[in-house]
């Protein structure tokens, strides 16, 4: 791999890395997606300092082109990446259906505590209006 290749490489790495520390600094981004980002960046930082170890390990491993070794390496990675948001998704959607639920809940109980409510000021207002005749009808009689 070329020189330029290498810092190029590098230079990427740490953009992603500073990034992914700015974000997860101004709360755009959960630290714990950023851990695999953050990985990224500093694989992307080593790779080319350790690129002839690859080359060697990608050889023992009887890959005979070894930038194939390396895209296998990111595939997975990939996967890892696809496997977290995939956890983090159900999670979320089970949280969101216990959550519906129990506003169902809740919205039922408010309606029937509102009727409850609803009738007892009504029989307020009906004792009250009998209160009133009572007191007209005796007060006419004397």
């Amino acid at each position: 791999m070329s020189l330029a290749a290498r810092l190029l490489l590098m230079a990427l790495g740490i953009g992603i890395v500073g990034v992914v520390i700015n974000l997860v600094r101004t709360r755009r981004l959960k630290e714990e997606y950023a851990i695999l980002w953050l990985f990224t960046g500093v694989v992307l930082v080593l790779l080319p300092v350790v690129i002839d170890l690859l080359d060697a390990v990608s050889f023992a491993l009887g890959i005979t082109y070894p930038p194939a070794f390396i895209g296998l390496v990111a595939a997975v990675s990939i996967l890892f990446i696809l496997f977290q948001f995939s956890t983090s998704i159900s999670k979320f959607s089970e949280r969101t259906k216990v959550l519906t639920q129990e506003m169902g809940i809740m919205q039922e109980r408010v309606r029937r505590l509102e009727a409850e409510l609803a009738e007892a000021q009504g029989e307020k207002a009906a004792d009250a209006s009998l209160g009133s005749e009572q007191r007209d009808a005796s007060l006419g009689s004397a």
